[in-house]
């Protein structure tokens, strides 16, 4: 099963002369994909939109917080099955994935539910990391007491925080940045 996240867009000058800023803008669609077990995965909204910015002059080398956005993910599946969960995005860096040419996001999966109660996430194959991380590459699965679990519903809030350079700020015309990538359901985790 896979949802798509973040899609890109470019938009041409609004007028000559504009003030420095970049719009940006992290926009997806849902895509239903087979799964295995006819699980089926969505978001609570499609789109992240970080509005219209305006560079303040910060220096080139300083790394800036466009904040953080969050979002709802949901699986369902018709019987009982371990979850499993993967982003299959561009890795910008071993923590985070693409957004424009230079910059990054990082996903993390917070507040995890399984049937309603709350349980882990895990990397798959090192079930000693925990946290919500999803970085590039790797996948998490939801541990009940330490280990793998199966359910029914899944849920958890999709906390996205992006990352620009000043210098992707510091654009003459009106520019939309963008990041994209879907979530993947693992089969059999």
């Amino acid at each position: 099963m896979m949802a798509n996240f973040m899609k890109p867009l470019r938009r041409p000058a609004a007028r000559a002369g504009a003030l420095k800023r970049a719009g940006v803008l992290l926009a997806g669609l849902l895509l239903a994909g087979e799964a295995s077990a006819a699980c089926r995965l969505s978001l609570s909204q499609p789109l992240v939109d970080y509005g219209l910015l305006r560079s303040d002059g910060q220096s080139a080398s300083q790394a800036v917080s466009m904040g953080k956005r969050t979002v709802r993910l949901n699986v369902v599946c018709p019987g009982a099955t371990v979850i499993a969960l993967r982003f299959d995005g561009t890795p910008a860096n071993a923590e985070g994935y693409r957004f424009g040419r230079q910059d990054y996001f990082n996903l993390t999966l917070q507040h995890p539910l399984l049937d309603g109660k709350p349980v882990e996430l895990a990397q798959l194959y090192n079930h000693a990391e925990r946290g919500g991380a999803l970085r590039p590459g790797q996948v998490l699965v939801v541990l009940a007491g330490g280990l793998p679990a199966t359910g029914r519903t899944f849920s958890a809030q999709v906390q996205v925080d992006t990352w620009l350079s000043s210098a992707a700020i510091a654009v003459r015309d009106k520019t939309t940045l963008e990041g994209n990538g879907r979530f993947e359901l693992v089969p059999g985790g």
